[in-house]
């Protein structure tokens, strides 16, 4: 397949992925607030929010470890591992060449981070937990810095998962 064939299938298997764990995170998760529909939507794009070394550690499986909650922090840990996982095995046995792959998916990574900015920018106008959640990261990073720490983790989650693209592809195996 060729590129916009490639990142089409790419970004629609990620989307959908993300859409039903998040679905479950609604339906599971204790005292959701289930009428925020913008926090639901941001939700979505949200995962690409976390670098992939928190997500396989720190937020994934240090907290099993741990866990009082083991259901929630286990979907937690799927729902950060899973849609990239998949996105990039589908997209590797789709694509024509490493590159095609590599580029589909850093493609799909960075315009999901732009959306997780625009929404939790928008977003905290309309939900009161997106903006104590973009207070927090303001807090956290200073407003440039927390622009800046989501187009770098969107970054780091399209080269990392994308050099496991670029890997497993038709032509590199």
């Amino acid at each position: 397949m060729n590129f916009i064939k490639t990142f089409i299938i790419s970004l629609v298997i990620y989307f959908g992925l993300n859409t039903v764990f998040t679905l479950i995170a609604v339906f599971t998760v204790e005292n959701f607030p289930t009428t925020d529909t913008m926090l639901i939507i941001t939700m979505i794009f949200a995962p690409i929010f976390t670098f992939p070394g928190a997500a396989w550690s720190t937020e994934g499986i240090v907290p099993l470890l741990t866990s009082t909650d083991f259901f929630t922090d286990f979907m937690l840990f799927l729902g950060l591992i899973v849609p990239p996982l998949v996105t990039v095995i589908v997209a590797s046995f789709l694509g024509d060449t490493n590159k095609t792959v590599f580029g589909a998916w850093l493609l799909t990574a960075l315009i999901t981070c732009v959306v997780y900015a625009l929404l939790l920018g928008i977003g905290q106008s309309v939900s009161t937990v997106l903006s104590l959640d973009w207070f927090d990261k303001v807090a956290s990073y200073g407003e440039l810095g927390t622009i800046l720490v989501v187009f770098i983790a969107g970054i780091a989650n399209g080269l990392f998962y994308g050099c496991v693209a670029y890997i497993i592809t038709k032509e590199g195996l």
